[in-house]
Formats: C-alpha cells, sequence, structure tokens
C-alpha cells in the first residue's frame, strides 16, 4: 500500500498537543513543517500519476512545484497562494530557530489551510486538469 501524504496532517494534530519531556516550540514547528509537507507531496503525487512517474523532478522538487502553479493560471491560483503560505510557515519553523515562539494558532491554521486544500483542491483535481501543470525539469 502506497503511503498517502495527508497522513502526515495526523501527526500534525498531534504536535498540537502536550507530549511530555518534548519542547513545546518543537512540537509546533513540526507541525507546521509536516502540514506544508502533506500538501506538496499530496500535489507532486498527482502529478506523477497524472503525467508519469518522475514528472517532478528529484531536486530541486519544491521550486519546481511553485513554479509549475504559480504559472498555470487563474485556475491555480487559490493553490499558488495556499501553497506560498504554507511554505512561508515551514520556512519560519525550520530556519528561525531562534526567533519568537510558535504560536499554537499559527501551527492550527496551517494544518487547516493544508487539509482544505488536499481534500478540496488537490485530490479531486482531473487528471485532465494536472496534465496543464508545466513542471521545470531542472
Amino acid at each position: 500500500m502506497n503511503f498517502d501524504p495527508e497522513e502526515w496532517l495526523k501527526v500534525a494534530d498531534v504536535c498540537c498537543g502536550t507530549i511530555p519531556g518534548i519542547n513545546r516550540d518543537a512540537l509546533l514547528r513540526t507541525a507546521l513543517n509536516r502540514a506544508y509537507y502533506a500538501a506538496l507531496m499530496v500535489l507532486k503525487v498527482k502529478i506523477d500519476a497524472a503525467q508519469g512517474l518522475g514528472s517532478v523532478p528529484s531536486h530541486g522538487t519544491h521550486e519546481a512545484l511553485r513554479q509549475a502553479v504559480d504559472t498555470a493560471g487563474a485556475e491555480f491560483t487559490d493553490i499558488a497562494r495556499a501553497l506560498t503560505k504554507l511554505r512561508r510557515g515551514r520556512e519560519l519553523a525550520d530556519y528561525v530557530p531562534g526567533g519568537s515562539p510558535i504560536a499554537y494558532e499559527r501551527a492550527r491554521n496551517a494544518i487547516k489551510t493544508a487539509r482544505w486544500l488536499i481534500r478540496n483542491r488537490l485530490k479531486p483535481m482531473p487528471d485532465s486538469e494536472v496534465r496543464r501543470l508545466r513542471v521545470p525539469r531542472g
């Protein structure tokens, strides 16, 4: 059975709680990270399924997927905006460890955004629409 990246949202949900002995900020940063990757990898899986395995490059994956949705036209604007919002949260969580602690609400909002994006836009997207995405090959 193949792994469904949406499962990472369950991990993100758990990370919004308390785990004895684990730093709260580390948990919330992990929640932001998993929310972003859940959405990004669902998009990658959709593209690989519709355009052929390996359609998304293994190096520069983030940028290639960003470019694909950013240049795909108005029908993809909401996807591009949601992924950008999620990416910025992940970058804050991953690259600014000395900054202010991550707010619980920020992590919950990222999970909500990712869940909406996955369930309402990415998974239901017809293959014909996915095939319109032009993924740069590096």
